[in-house]
This record gives structure tokens, C-alpha cells and sequence, in this order.
């Protein structure tokens, strides 16, 4: 299978974080990527970006060394559910969101408080997909979540980076929630949560795991770029002319 965008990248603006916007194009480039999400944290994270970095995100060139530029965020999941405490205009230029659970923003808790919380960002419009959940830390009722996605437009993301020890002991409920997009038939994205220019497009973990479980490529929104065209059409935006 291949993966023909990479929607889940950081930059300097979280300071974890070590490329530039530029670097990290350049890095998409040399994988022959197509599209390339920026996605910084949201600003209740500590070290992230003040919100008036993603207000000021449409000033970014749609294409960078011939690799598309989609602006977007990784919202943090607070408990309840709540997001990010950003005013509305900030988020006027954001194209794709991913919301995930961070240790800093939500201590981890119950199964029943992690659920709850999936059950509100189901409910929020501004979330595309569900960043990270295999994360063992933040274990929720799966089946309960994963089974309302598609209803609620939501994507699940597999994330390379859960693979790579950051998130230790992720693969196998990793495993489970592919299992389960396959039974329900949603839809997720693939992404390397590249924090450097380097292992942009890195996603070789997740790939192997998901041809283990026997994935359909056709669920995976951006293994072509007709999907990925599609996905964001069905959405108002206009990757590629």
C-alpha cells in the first residue's frame, strides 16, 4: 500500500518539534508525497504555539517545493470532552483537525471518563479524526467508539509514531481499532506524527500492521491521491487543480 499524504507533522511552533514549515515540505518531498499536514498542538499543551499561529495559517502558500500545504491542528482532548480554549476566528483557516489525548491536558483516567470524552468529540464538527487512539493510556470503549465514526464523519488515524515506543504498548490496540474500522467500515488516515523533517511519510510500522490485519486499501483515505482529493472535496476544499 502506499501512502500518498502525510496529515499529522509538527513543526518548530511546538517546540518539541525541530523543522520548519519549509523543512518539512522539503521532507515530504523527498518521499514523493503529494500533501503534507501541518498540525501543530493546540495551545493548551504547554509548549505549543499561541493560537494566533493557527489564526495566521493562510498566510502558508498552498503548494512548497510542489508539495501541498494543508493547514490544520492537533486539537488536545480535555476532560469532558472540551478542546483547545481558541475563539472561533482562530480556527477560520484550519482544513483538517485531528484530536487526541495528551498526558499534560488529560491525566489519564477511567475507561468510562476516556469514552466520554471520544463521545463529545464525536459531536464537534471542527474534529476530523481521532488522533492516536491506540494509545493504552487512553483506553476507551472501543467498539462503543469506533461503531459512531463513520456516522459523525469522523476518521480514525493509525500513527506510526505510536509504533516507534513513544506510545509503548499501542500496536495491538492498534490492531483492535483497525479490526474494528474494518467491521464498521470507517474510513482512517495513515500518518507518521513527524516531529522533524526526517521521518516525514515514515508510516512503515503502521502499514505492516495493517496488512497483518488484513486492511482494505480502499479504507484508507490517503493511500491515492483520487481518495484523498475526494475525502477533502466532500468537504468544500480543493487540494489539487
Amino acid at each position: 500500500m502506499q501512502i500518498v499524504a502525510d496529515l499529522h507533522t509538527h513543526t518548530i511552533a511546538s517546540s518539541h518539534a525541530y523543522s520548519t514549515v519549509y523543512e518539512m515540505a522539503r521532507g515530504a518531498k523527498n518521499k514523493s508525497l503529494l500533501a503534507l499536514g501541518i498540525t501543530d498542538h493546540g495551545p493548551n499543551l504547554p509548549d505549543a504555539p499561541h493560537e494566533w499561529h493557527f489564526s495566521n495559517l493562510d498566510i502558508l502558500p498552498r503548494t512548497i517545493e510542489g508539495v501541498t500545504v494543508i493547514r490544520g491542528i492537533e486539537f488536545n482532548i480535555c476532560p469532558g470532552g472540551r478542546l483547545d480554549d481558541m475563539h472561533s476566528k482562530s480556527l477560520q483557516p484550519m482544513e483538517f483537525a485531528l484530536a487526541s489525548f495528551h498526558d499534560s491536558c488529560f491525566a489519564p483516567a477511567t475507561i468510562a471518563a476516556h469514552t466520554e470524552a471520544l463521545e463529545a468529540v464525536l459531536h464537534d464538527p471542527r474534529v476530523n479524526a481521532l488522533g492516536h487512539p491506540g494509545n493504552p493510556k487512553f483506553e476507551f470503549d472501543k467498539e462503543h467508539i469506533i461503531s459512531q465514526c463513520s456516522r459523525f464523519g469522523k476518521l480514525v488515524e493509525i500513527n506510526n509514531h505510536s509504533f516507534a515506543g513513544i506510545r509503548k504498548g499501542s500496536r495491538a490496540h492498534c490492531a483492535e481499532i483497525a479490526r474494528l474500522c474494518m467491521r464498521y467500515e470507517v474510513p482512517v488516515v495513515v500518518n507518521s506524527d513527524a516531529h522533524i523533517e526526517y521521518m516525514v511519510g515514515r508510516v512503515d510500522q503502521a502499514l505492516e500492521m495493517l496488512e497483518e490485519v488484513g486492511f482494505p486499501e480502499e479504507l484508507v483515505v490517503n493511500s491515492s491521491k483520487e481518495r484523498l482529493d475526494e475525502y477533502f472535496r466532500s468537504r468544500g476544499l480543493h487540494l489539487f487543480a
